[in-house]
């Protein structure tokens, strides 16, 4: 946990030298968290809605391209996530809009069963409107792409596959 911390810390402070201007902000939405674990034989799959507040940064490379890291604590059905994407941002045009994707680390906060991965990668993809120069909205949705089944535990069962899929939706407001 303290390593994550401070890479955050390392990515917000570094990145500060290499672009035209920096904003710091916050974001609070909707979250929708889809979990689901198959072994031979079953499948399980279950929704669970919450919310979402973290902490951001918005970096600007060039006039179309910002680099946004963030650490967002998720709350759905009980579970904490801690969230940690850093999303290149393109946008269209002068109109506000822009594009989201890049990768993103999840972390179960939560005690968890020993057959689970407390940390997992996702590729987040999404989209935001920016309404003026410090209010936005934002919608992502971020794709598991690691097996959280812990095959040192209980051995390969040939084909198990348990992952996290999460949807955020929310506004947010940069200093």
């Amino acid at each position: 946990m303290k390593n994550i911390v401070l890479l955050i810390a390392f990515i917000l402070c570094g990145s500060k030298g290499f672009t035209q201007e920096a904003k710091f902000g916050i974001t609070a939405g909707y979250l929708n968290l889809n979990v689901s674990s198959s072994y031979p034989g079953s499948e399980i799959t279950e929704n669970a809605s919450g919310f979402y507040a973290g902490i951001l940064g918005d970096f600007k490379l060039s006039e179309a391209f910002h680099l946004e890291p963030a650490a967002i604590y998720g709350n759905a059905k009980e579970s904490n996530i801690l969230f940690i994407p850093i999303l290149a941002k393109y946008y269209i045009g002068h109109s506000g809009f822009n594009l989201l994707a890049g990768p993103q680390a999840t972390m179960i906060l939560d005690e968890i069963n020993p057959r689970v991965k407390r940390m997992g990668w996702d590729l987040s993809l999404g989209g935001g409107y920016d309404v003026t120069d410090n209010i936005f909205l934002q919608v992502k949705y971020a794709l598991e792409i690691t097996n959280r089944h812990n095959d040192e535990i209980i051995g390969d069962l040939g084909g198990a596959n348990a992952g996290i899929n999460s949807l955020f939706a929310g506004i947010g407001y940069k200093f």
